[in-house]
């Protein structure tokens, strides 16, 4: 029996730590097997080839966990008992960025290092020994990835290292800085987002690139680069065109039914501010949101606002908290 809790730290919006310092060595395995969801444990099982110990911050993004983990050298295996016995239709990312793993994922022998990309099936079979090793870790719904366009099953034991996969790992650090300051709303925005940089990263590199769907795929790209570059004002089709390589014929095919390219980043621009609004915790200034969301100053803004929702980007914040208020004295 552990004679002592692990320490669980709630940092803000979702944000959890989890780590075993303040256990004895003997009791600190267990404890990270056996602790409360979310965790990554369960899914394997694992052998500590070294006095075992772990820090791990995990944050829930809508239904994408990202769970970012130091960790010691142990040996990880995944067989069918296991996947009959634990089951979840996910598609692991590991991005590492300290450390390496050396196993094979299916009949695919694969060995990772600083600035890979590794992913993995879980309902597929695998095994591993990894180093001491500092990760992030994406467990991504399989529903959620194939409707950004992936094949599970046809990923996994993938792994690349490239320049968009560095880049995917530099997003996910700078998000879990800015965690604190983001609004809940913004969960569902900000997944899409890693989804989507995680499809630019396998783009164009070999079996994974046979994951993608065609032109749906391709949409999905655009997406995910508008999502990214909409606090930008320089966010217009000759940027796109570059990001995604791709012509500006095609560029206008792949928004013909969202009204065209413009309208449909207008539309990304309006729906992230209203979502900020609606946010009864915030406070962000107007202008602020105005600035941060590619808008010229409040006044347009608010003219676009208005055109689209029928209401000034004041009377959204004002009826949001009116709601929240509402809501508060029926709870009481």
């Amino acid at each position: 029996m552990l004679k002592d809790k692990p320490e669980t730290e709630v940092l803000k919006l979702g944000l959890q730590r989890f780590s075993t310092a303040a256990l004895p060595l003997r009791d600190r395995h267990e404890a990270w097997l056996h602790q409360d969801w979310p965790s990554f444990a369960p899914f394997y099982r694992c052998v500590p080839l070294e006095p075992f110990d772990v820090t791990a911050d995990r944050l829930y993004l809508d239904n994408l966990l990202i769970i970012y983990s130091k960790i010691t050298s142990q040996e990880w295996a995944r067989d069918v008992s296991l996947i009959k016995s634990w089951s979840s239709d996910s598609l692991v990312v590991a991005l590492t960025i300290q450390g390496e793993a050396k196993g094979t994922w299916g009949d695919i022998d694969v060995k990772t290092r600083p600035g890979s990309l590794h992913l993995a099936d879980l309902a597929k079979n695998s095994s591993h020994v990894s180093s001491a090793s500092q990760t992030i870790i994406l467990i991504v719904p399989r529903a959620l990835a194939a409707s950004r366009g992936l094949d599970v099953a046809a990923l996994h034991g993938v792994a690349i290292a490239s320049h968009t996969a560095s880049f995917l790992t530099t997003h996910l650090l700078s998000l879990r800085s800015a965690v604190p300051e983001l609004p809940r709303s913004s969960g569902m925005m900000l997944a899409r987002g890693v989804i989507d940089l995680l499809v630019l990263a396998l783009a164009g590199t070999g079996r994974a690139s046979q994951a993608l769907v065609g032109r749906r795929g391709l949409a999905l790209l655009a997406r995910g680069a508008i999502d990214e570059g909409l606090g930008s004002p320089s966010l217009n089709t000759a940027r796109l065109c570059r990001t995604l390589a791709v012509s500006r014929a095609t560029l206008y095919r792949l928004f013909e039914e969202e009204g065209g390219v413009q309208y449909y980043i207008r539309r990304r621009r309006l729906e992230v501010a209203r979502a900020t609004l609606e946010d009864a915790t915030s406070a962000e200034p107007i202008c602020a949101i105005a600035e941060r969301f590619g808008f010229s100053d409040a006044a347009h803004l608010s003219r676009l606002f208005r055109r689209q929702y029928g209401m000034t980007p004041s009377d959204c914040r004002a009826e949001a908290q009116r709601i929240a208020k509402q809501k508060d004295v029926q709870l009481r």
